[in-house]
């Protein structure tokens, strides 16, 4: 499980929902909504309120100015991440554009990536290698 604040569960799970991921409602409530990446990896969307539970008297990061993780889905193959990535941009995420040299770099390697930044201001890369 990946924990991460939300200022708006419902706008999180509309984007999520339409990506193609799923909802897991026994841990989503007006308060959380627990996003299924995959058939092993949960992204944990709370709201500031119940994210502070779990974090203390820690100040919640300003994640749509500052980026504080960057998080790795590995996908299927490269037509799959540019699906995703096409997807979720066409839902209002922001695509980061990778250096050209690293994009040649990983393509030598045979990776393919893409990046993009949730509503949320959360940074999530598709990738396959």
């Amino acid at each position: 499980y990946i924990n991460l604040p939300t200022t708006d569960t419902e706008r999180i799970r509309s984007f999520w929902t339409a990506v193609g991921a799923g909802i897991d409602e026994d841990f989503s409530d007006e308060n959380s909504v627990c996003v299924e990446l995959t058939d092993s990896t949960f992204a944990m969307y709370l709201s500031p309120g119940f994210y502070t539970d779990f974090i203390g008297a820690r100040e919640i990061a300003d994640c749509l100015t500052t980026n504080s993780a960057l998080m790795a889905l590995t996908v299927g193959d490269a037509a799959a991440v540019d699906a995703l990535a096409d997807r979720a941009v066409e839902l209002g995420a922001a695509e980061v554009p990778l250096p050209e040299d690293l994009r040649e770099e990983m393509a030598d390697s045979g990776m393919h990536s893409r990046e993009i930044v949730d509503p949320d201001g959360h940074q999530w890369e598709f990738v396959t290698a």
